[in-house]
């Protein structure tokens, strides 16, 4: 899909938000990083692929940022460290090469996740919080977006991944200033380098590809926050964490008080990560949750636009059993791949699964089938009617589903092993919706 019609749904949906009106959401397709074909599935041969997607009605590409990484440049292990990363891991120049042929071909979108910058040296506490931001976009235009810039691919949106959880001291991320440099920054400071983190990175990209446009997407990790008395995933009866609504209302106050120069920064979208495994675990904690997200995001922008809703349609890693038993991966984020060459056929078979009623209904998820009918159940219970959309009605009337912009599949963890098999699937999917 072109600009174009991005432009288009993102009017409809500001009427929508204005009069309730409904406006189905568009569907934006990332491979898996981890996948067998991470780098095949953009090869000239599925340019057919491809050009299917985008005919059942795909909007765009979404691209996680290690699809682009040669180096680990987190700075986990010690200051300033940049750990080589296993070759088959990240996409070649030949690679986006192809990927530009496929963008070209079709019209799809590109957004890419960014936010991994957030971490490592970028973490400097003697500096100002806006300079704080303004290197680590640096850094990250450096490093990755140029390459997908080099290689005549224009980016339409940047979705900006756990961008304050990256950089408060009591973070659970694993690329943060926590986990990397051993600080962290108060809701206010972290606020004011994440809006220029993404004042930056908008502008030098919007630059370097002669003016066009780019949406800037903030993605919340949702179960990684404290939600009033909801407690962060994992937390338990733990000591209390940062509130969502305390970093809202911080990067709310630093929007308002409109001291960075230049153009305001609008935020187009916020991307939500809530694996549909934990929605299904505590259905009551996913409605707090993101009622508290709509109701927190209201004035987030300066132009008094409340911002539409994205959901990452995906689940927990269902790994099969198989995988141990053939032993561990040289390179632990080349989960199907041994030595060489990949998990033998019989494992690989398992791992994709079978599409039956006895897989279905085993209550074991250990397959990609598994995976696949999660992501479609999620997108299902966001419908109109649909158990999920029930929940998220406001005593207002107002229903947040209808304010859904996209529904991303994409996955973070092991699933799928084959991009290609959960295209086919998605593009059958589309279809039968349209």
């Amino acid at each position: 899909m072109t600009l174009l019609r991005t432009t288009l749904l993102t009017a409809l949906l500001s009427l929508a938000l204005g009069a309730g009106a409904e406006a189905a959401p568009e569907a934006i397709y990332g491979p898996g990083p981890r996948a067998l074909d991470n780098r095949e599935i953009f090869a000239a041969a599925n340019l057919p692929l491809w050009q299917e997607l985008d005919r059942a009605g795909a909007e765009g590409i979404v691209l996680n940022a290690s699809l682009l990484m040669a180096y680990d440049f987190r700075g986990l292990t010690r200051r300033g460290a940049e750990i080589p990363r296993p070759e088959g891991s990240y996409l070649t120049d030949a690679d986006l090469a192809s990927l530009a042929q496929i963008v070209s071909r079709t019209g799809l979108d590109v957004t890419y996740v960014a936010g991994i910058a957030l971490s490592g040296d970028r973490c400097d506490p003697s500096l100002d919080p806006a300079e704080v931001g303004r290197a680590a976009a640096g850094f990250e235009v450096d490093r990755n977006v140029t390459r997908l810039l080099e290689a005549g691919i224009p980016i339409s949106a940047i979705n900006v991944d756990g961008p304050m959880l990256r950089l408060l001291p009591d973070s659970g991320k694993a690329a943060s200033c926590k986990a990397s440099a051993g600080i962290g920054f108060d809701p206010m400071t972290a606020a004011e380098a994440v809006q220029a983190y993404m004042i930056e990175l908008r502008d030098r990209i919007e630059a370097a590809q002669g003016g066009r446009p780019v949406e800037m997407r903030w993605l919340v990790n949702l179960p990684n926050w404290q939600v009033g008395r909801v407690p962060r995933l994992g937390n338990g009866r733990g000591a209390p964490t940062t509130d969502l609504s305390q970093v809202f209302e911080a990067f709310t106050r630093v929007q308002a008080e409109g001291r960075s120069p230049g153009r305001p920064l609008e935020i187009s979208e916020i991307v939500i990560d809530y694996p549909y495994a934990y929605v299904r675990q505590n259905p009551g904690h996913f409605s707090a949750r993101l009622r508290t997200l709509w109701n927190v995001s209201r004035d987030l922008n300066p132009s008094g636009r409340q911002p539409p809703l994205g959901i990452i349609v995906n689940s927990r890693s269902y790994a099969n059993p198989c995988l141990k038993r053939e032993g561990q991966p040289d390179a632990a984020f080349l989960t199907f791949r041994r030595g060489q060459g990949a998990i033998s056929a019989a494992c690989q078979r398992a791992q994709i699964g079978e599409d039956t009623r006895a897989n279905a209904e085993d209550g074991v998820f250990d397959n990609d089938t598994d995976y696949l009918r999660d992501s479609f159940a999620y997108a299902d219970g966001l419908k109109p009617g649909g158990e999920l959309a029930k929940q998220l009605v406001l005593r207002d009337g107002t229903r947040i589903a209808d304010h859904i912009a996209h529904l991303y599949y994409q996955s973070w963890g092991v699933n799928p092993l084959s991009n290609a098999w959960y295209m086919e699937r998605l593009i059958e999917r589309l279809e039968d919706v349209r």
